[in-house]
């Protein structure tokens, strides 16, 4: 997987996803048109890691309501890790 930086706060995926920061609380998941806001917060994996925080219940639905099967839950995470990782920081899911 390739991303580009859309912005200093944002990425896109050569699999057709991006993952742009909005402020300090949240963040945009957005594929096929369509897009997940997720409440977020600053951390830290273990003491030196900074890392992202969020509900392990934020990929349950898009923004217009419909529901996430649960391969497509596994799939954005796996892919939101992938875009964190490239802009240096970790996800834990609390």
């Amino acid at each position: 997987m390739t991303f580009t930086w859309l912005n200093k706060q944002g990425v896109r995926s050569d699999a057709g996803f991006e993952l742009q920061f909005v402020d300090r609380f949240t963040m945009e998941y957005r594929q096929d048109g369509r897009t997940i806001t997720l409440d977020i917060e600053s951390g830290f994996l273990g003491e030196n890691q900074p890392a992202i925080l969020m509900s392990p219940d934020a990929l349950n639905a898009w923004d217009d309501g419909a529901e996430l099967l649960p391969t497509e839950q596994r799939q954005a995470l796996h892919n939101i890790r992938e875009a964190l990782a490239f802009q240096g920081l970790g996800l834990s899911l609390e």
